[in-house]
Parts: C-alpha cells; sequence; structure tokens
C-alpha cells in the first residue's frame, strides 16, 4: 500500500542499504549543526535578536531530532520506553521546522515596509503550529505506542499534508523576501553607482539562486515522503535543513558584503564595528517624517537607511561649511569696503 510508510512503526527493522542512507545523512546533519554552531558564535557580535535566536533553536532542533531518529531506527533503546526518542524526535522536529521558518519571517523585517504583510506570515506560520504541528505530534506518540496499528495509517496521511504544507508555507516567505528586495534594489537604483549597480544585480541573482537550490531539496524530501520511504525521507530531511540554514547564512554574507562595500565607496570612512557581519547591527530604526511613511514599518532595509543617512549627512555637512564661507566673505568684503567708503568721503 503506498500509505504503509517504511519505518513509521515502533520496532521497524530496516535494510541494510537503508541504514547506510540514515547514517550517513544523520551524521552529516549533526556535523552540519556543530559548524553552524561555531559559525554562530563567531559571526554575531550581539546575540540577541529575533534572527539570532530562531536560527539558534532551528540549528540544535537539528541535533536533538536526529539523536532521536538514531535511537529509533537503530533500536537503541527499547521498545517499552518509546516515548523517549519519540519526545526527542517531536520536539526537535518542531524546533527545526519553526525555527528555520521563523528565521526566513524574522529576515523580512529588512525588505518589507508594511505590518500587514509581516503580520500576515506571522499568522500563518502561528497557525501551522497548532493545524499541522500538534496533530502530527500526537499522531507520532501513538505510531510509536503498543498500540500502532490503529495509528500507523492517520500518521502516513499526515505526515504528507505537513510536509506538503509546510515546503508551500517556506516557499511562500521565500517568494515574498526576494519580490520586496527586487522591488528595494528597484528604488534604490537611482542612488546606486553604476558598480553598485552591477553588485546588486549579482546579488539579486545570488538571492534566485539559492531559492532555488532550497525549493530543489524541500522538493526531494516530498518525493521521498510521497514514495512512502519514511526512514530515508527522515534522515535527509535533517541533512537538508541544516544545509538549508548554511545557504542562509551564504545568503546573509552576501547582503552584508554588498552593504559594507556601497558604504565605504559611499562615505569614505565606515566604523569597524558597524561592519559587522550581523546585519541586524547595522540595522537602524528611522523615525518617518511624512503621512504616508506612518504606514511603513520603521525597519528600512539596512543599506538603505545607511545611504539615506550618509546623503543626509553630507549634504547638511555641505550647507554649513557653504553658509560659513559666504558669512566669512561678506566680514572681509564689509571690513575692507568701510576704510574705503569712509576715505571717499569728502568734508563739508
Amino acid at each position: 500500500m503506498w500509505l504503509d510508510d517504511i519505518g513509521s512503526r515502533v520496532g521497524s527493522q530496516l535494510s541494510r542499504p537503508v541504514t547506510y542512507v540514515i547514517t550517513s545523512f544523520l551524521s552529516i546533519a549533526l556535523y552540519n549543526v556543530v559548524e553552524l554552531t561555531f559559525i554562530l558564535l563567531l559571526t554575531f557580535k550581539r546575540r540577541k535578536g529575533l534572527y539570532f535566536w530562531s536560527f539558534v533553536v532551528a540549528t540544535w532542533g537539528i541535533a536533538i531530532y536526529s539523536i532521536g531518529f538514531i535511537l529509533k531506527d537503530f533500536n537503541l533503546v527499547d521498545n517499552a520506553i518509546s516515548y523517549f526518542y519519540v519526545t526527542l524526535i517531536v520536539v526537535g522536529w518542531c524546533a527545526m521546522v519553526t525555527g528555520q521558518s521563523m528565521v526566513l519571517y524574522s529576515r523580512l523585517h529588512l525588505v518589507v515596509r508594511h505590518h500587514i504583510m509581516l503580520r500576515f506570515i506571522l499568522g500563518m506560520i502561528i497557525c501551522d503550529v497548532f493545524l499541522l504541528q500538534l496533530p502530527t505530534v500526537i499522531l507520532c506518540y501513538g505510531a510509536n505506542s503498543s498500540t500502532s496499528d490503529r495509528f500507523v495509517l492517520p500518521y502516513a496521511i499526515y505526515e504528507r499534508i505537513q510536509v506538503t504544507v509546510f515546503f508551500i508555507q517556506e516557499s511562500i516567505i521565500s517568494g515574498v523576501y526576494v519580490y520586496e528586495t527586487f522591488r528595494l534594489l528597484r528604488s534604490e537604483d537611482e542612488v546606486l553607482e553604476g558598480s553598485h549597480r552591477e553588485a546588486a544585480r549579482r546579488l539579486m541573482l545570488h538571492l534566485i539562486l539559492m531559492n532555488i537550490i532550497v525549493i530543489v531539496l524541500d522538493i526531494a524530501i516530498l518525493v521521498l515522503q510521497w514514495a512512502g520511504r519514511y526512514a530515508a525521507q527522515t534522515a535527509v530531511k535533517g541533512f537538508i535543513y541544516s544545509v538549508k540554514l548554511k545557504l542562509e547564512f551564504d545568503i546573509l554574507n552576501q547582503l552584508v558584503t554588498f552593504v559594507y562595500h556601497s558604504h565605504t565607496s559611499n562615505s569614505g570612512n565606515l566604523d569597524v564595528d558597524s561592519s559587522s557581519r550581523n546585519l541586524w547591527d547595522m540595522n537602524q530604526q528611522t523615525e518617518p517624517n511624512t503621512a504616508s511613511a506612518r504606514h511603513l514599518h520603521p525597519r528600512h532595509c539596512a543599506w538603505a537607511s545607511v545611504a539615506s543617512r550618509v546623503r543626509r549627512d553630507f549634504t547638511i555637512s555641505a550647507e554649513k561649511k557653504m553658509s560659513k564661507i559666504i558669512q566669512y566673505t561678506r566680514k572681509q568684503s564689509d571690513s575692507s569696503g568701510s576704510p574705503q567708503d569712509q576715505g571717499s568721503v569728502r568734508p563739508t
């Protein structure tokens, strides 16, 4: 039967080729967790904020999830206490999947200016937690209990549903990010110089390529799930989510590199601390000055905010210098003109 998932039952015996696949992918996933942890600690100077903690939760969720499936797939824990590894699996899975969505959501604040869009996406993530994750957790406990026969079929059906919906959810968030980034770069096209325009185009192509890779990886999870390869799908999922987080760091570094080079060339001097690879360290909140701006999200894109600030400071500085020059010239002309005027006056 196409809904008879291989490896979903408690005490499932897996073939040797499947165990090789599971061992390989879960081992790589755990290695990526260690690497991502070091990257997090070395990259972020300010270890706070939604983006950072979402990244931490998603990263360590992969580790907990992988350890749970190692205990389950290799029968390292007695079936009588199956709830132990099931707890690791469901806790790690919730942290991994929802954490990934929150990572994608938190970076939307860089480019999305409207509250409504952000609230809609956050509401979508919260609804999927209650509609998809909670029922899946209950069915997972049931499928790995002593009465697993009556839970296996509903669990198989719901697994396919939740994998598909989470794929759609992450695709929507990534699509919104790419679209808003494209709009932002188009709106800033007049500000950017020729070399920076080319860098912006390369950045846009890079974002599109990274999102295409992520979609292809998610499709691989879908194919394995709908093919009934539960054991292989769960192992590959941990690996793929760790790769997606590493790609997220690549996207972040590309953005910060673009910001750094743009600002150093525009301002001529950029503080080392402000050029931290943590993009949120550079993102400054600005107060809306116009009536239409009140409807925009207060957090603008980092490079747009800094570029505007540099232009404004340069303009104010130039105006002050010009004003001082004019005042100095007038004083010189007045002081030099007074004796001449006095000397030209003849007594009557």
